[in-house]
């Protein structure tokens, strides 16, 4: 059976170092024919962010979000989240699509596959706080929805070319465990 992977990417760089993860990735996966990618980053105009109307605060219902990224993400099977680190954070653009999970929770709860990768200037280990926010982040964020968090590359002093390049080799082979 074909596994239906959808892989969000927040950064705003089209060939930054999180987006060469995510290629790599989607490089290392077998069998691409039910694969989808959304690049919030390179797409923020499109999404809706809030709409006010007489002092409610709503989510527009009729932007990418929810008429194509949504079904994209409740249809699949894996789940690839890709984010820089950001001021100890992840991305706003992605931050933005996982804000509006919200709406969907009973829908998505359960039977994802989940896989992380994070880029980051940090050289330090996977203890520096700066990694450990994010490590904590989607890990609770995998708990809460019942998730299954198979994998994460933690691209660690990713502007240093020589480490990125180690890093974008550990996500292809992250890619190829998905099957």
């Amino acid at each position: 059976m074909v596994k239906k992977i959808t892989v969000l990417t927040g950064s705003p760089h089209k060939n930054g170092t999180s987006s060469k993860l995510a290629d790599a990735f989607i490089d290392g996966v077998n069998d691409k024919s039910a694969l989808y990618r959304f690049d919030a980053g390179l797409n923020a105009s499109k999404i809706h962010f809030l709409k006010i109307d007489e002092n409610e605060s709503t989510i527009h219902d009729d932007d990418l979000i929810s008429k194509e990224v949504m079904p994209k993400i409740l249809d699949s099977d894996v789940l690839v989240l890709c984010t820089s680190l950001y001021y100890y954070g992840i991305n706003a653009e992605l931050k933005a699509i996982i804000d509006r999970f919200y709406e969907y929770n009973h829908e998505l709860k359960d039977d994802k596959d989940v896989y992380v990768l994070i880029s980051g200037f940090d050289p330090g280990d996977k203890n520096s706080a700066a990694y450990r926010s994010l490590i904590e982040y989607f890990d609770q964020l995998c708990k809460y929805m019942r998730w299954d968090l198979k994998g994460e590359i933690l691209g660690q002093d990713s502007w240093n070319e020589s480490a990125l390049e180690e890093h974008v080799s550990e996500a292809f082979q992250l890619g190829k465990t998905v099957n």
